[in-house]
């Protein structure tokens, strides 16, 4: 076990790299010129001059090379540099507004394991019953309506229409519901199904048809063999989709006006701040590939052969 941990945190680092590499290029890329955009957001007349010691002062006049070697220094440090509008450094906005995102992504989370576990299990063992056409309806609205296009509805007619929930902001715990729900929504149509998939293939394994033989109780073989044995796939589930939960904010957040990490990264768009952009995606890729190790080493604890094998049984 303590060989694959090291292997697989190690085999984190040349996607890392990668990743700086291709944020770096995308620099020279964009449109977009780092040093006008810092003088524009200033409010500074940008010349010759000033836009020649902006491209100094940034690096953007070194050769290619010693950009990206740069870049992984800075960031390796977590120094994602120093915001445009606000003047503070990117880090410290980030660490200001990502308790918001956190709690928005936790509470979608939670949300959507309390309802998609009990519901993918009844749907799974009560095949073409009433909790498997249920499950079935929520997986194709869940499939169907855009993120944002949901959280309209919410707000038009539990907001607007019964004034059951605030329309959006924060404050309290009736702020928080709307754009939960919203966020959680698609996670539950995914796991409900992806659940149900995986206790109906348990249900015809040998060693439940084994265990009924023996006469156990039927309560005892569904939550201690099929429920276990369906649990794995969902959380694999879970970790590819946990990168996707934290930034897939950046809609709720705007549509609720949502004080988080996401509604920064698209002010920033709009305001052209390359120091948060640049930190938004890194950050992302940091999220996406560590939710990806948390899931081969819960695999791995869970499946020993998975350490044995490399990662794959």
């Amino acid at each position: 076990m303590g060989v694959f941990l090291v292997k697989r945190i190690l085999s984190v680092i040349p996607i890392l790299l990668l990743a700086v590499l291709i944020l770096t290029g995308l620099i020279h890329l964009s449109p977009v010129d780092p040093a006008q955009a810092y003088l524009s957001a200033a409010h500074i007349q940008p010349t010759d001059e000033l836009l020649a010691a902006k491209r100094a002062e940034f690096g953007l006049d070194q050769p290619f090379y010693q950009q990206y070697f740069d870049a992984v220094i800075r960031l390796a440090q977590l120094d994602f540099g120093t915001s445009y509008l606000s003047g503070k450094p990117v880090l410290e906005d980030v660490l200001l507004r990502l308790p918001s995102t956190v709690e928005l992504a936790v509470t979608s989370l939670l949300l959507a394991l309390v309802i998609s576990i009990p519901l993918g299990f009844l749907a799974g063992i009560k095949k073409n019953g009433f909790f498997d056409h249920l499950s079935r309806a929520i997986a194709f609205i869940g499939a169907s309506i855009p993120s944002f296009w949901l959280g309209y509805l919410f707000i038009f007619f539990f907001a607007v229409k019964l004034d059951w929930f605030p329309v959006g902001g924060t404050g309290s715990v009736m702020h928080l519901i709307l754009p939960a729900l919203t966020l959680a929504f698609p996670l539950i149509a995914l796991y409900t199904r992806l659940l149900r998939g995986s206790v109906i293939e348990a249900l015809n394994e040998p060693y439940v048809l084994f265990a009924r033989t023996r006469g156990l109780k039927e309560g005892r073989i569904l939550g201690k063999h099929v429920l276990r044995m369906a649990i794995p796939p969902m959380i694999t589930g879970l970790g590819m989709n946990l990168g996707k939960l934290l930034t897939g904010t950046i809609i709720v957040e705007t549509v609720f006006s949502w004080p988080g990490f996401g509604r920064y990264f698209i002010e920033a768009i709009f305001d052209r701040d390359m120091p948060v952009i640049q930190g938004y995606v890194f950050l992302a890729a940091l999220v996406f590939i560590g939710s990806s190790l948390l899931v081969d080493i819960i695999q791995a604890v869970l499946d020993p052969r998975l350490a044995k094998k490399g990662g794959t049984v």
